[in-house]
């Protein structure tokens, strides 16, 4: 398990049209809306696609608009209805996931994706 001192880290970042989905160390995604900072809900996809995990995973920093975001804050956030993020997806779905990603050839962060804009837009 990717931990520093016992800390969740990132795992791996994914992108949606409206979310982006950050895959943790405990095999949580957390589904962070663009709206979440300022910055992020004005950037454009290749910005927020131009990114690097910081503190070994600690948290994001997005290059071209100068924002960092870590795993602590935006658990510290859960729950502010200004910054709602869903938090809810067992370790048996991300197991499911993971096989059918495989299957695919695809990243379970690109798989996710995939499946919200397909949800989103029927």
């Amino acid at each position: 398990m990717n931990t520093l001192k016992n800390r969740t880290l990132i795992e791996s970042v994914g992108f949606g049209d409206t979310k982006m989905y950050i895959e943790l160390s405990t095999n949580r995604v957390l589904a962070v809306p663009y709206t979440y900072t300022e910055r992020l809900s004005h950037a454009t996809k290749d910005e927020l696609t131009n990114y690097r995990l910081i503190g070994n995973g600690v948290g994001i920093h997005f290059e071209k608009i100068d924002e960092d975001i870590s795993v602590a804050g935006i658990i510290r956030d859960f729950g502010s209805e200004s910054k709602r993020i869903n938090i809810s997806v067992t370790t048996d779905f991300l197991d499911k996931a993971d096989a059918y990603a495989k299957k695919h050839h695809m990243s379970r962060s690109a798989l996710l994706q995939t499946a919200t804009s397909e949800f989103i837009a029927s």
